[in-house]
């Protein structure tokens, strides 16, 4: 039972590792990303997080919009690189 528990803790321990890298990633990218004399628009943003692997849902609470906001931008996205 003991052995069970600590497999469950060291899963979580990784779990958690990877979450936290994957939010740090997204925030040195953003960071280097910004434009001093022209703030990124809302869609570029939305773009650059889903290029960094951010679920659609994930997207929305880092830029506090709704999940059917996020999903449209990214279906406007996605149509223009296909016409590109």
């Amino acid at each position: 039972m003991v052995a069970i528990i600590e497999i469950k803790k060291q899963n979580m321990d990784k779990n958690t590792l990877e979450s936290t890298n994957k939010l740090l990633r997204v925030i040195v990218a953003l960071l280097l990303r910004r434009k001093d004399e022209q703030s990124l628009t809302l869609r570029q943003q939305i773009e650059i997080l889903d290029d960094l692997g951010i679920k659609p849902a994930e997207i929305g609470e880092i830029l506090g919009r709704a999940n059917t906001y996020i999903n449209k931008e990214l279906s406007g996205i996605r149509k223009n690189r296909k016409q590109a």
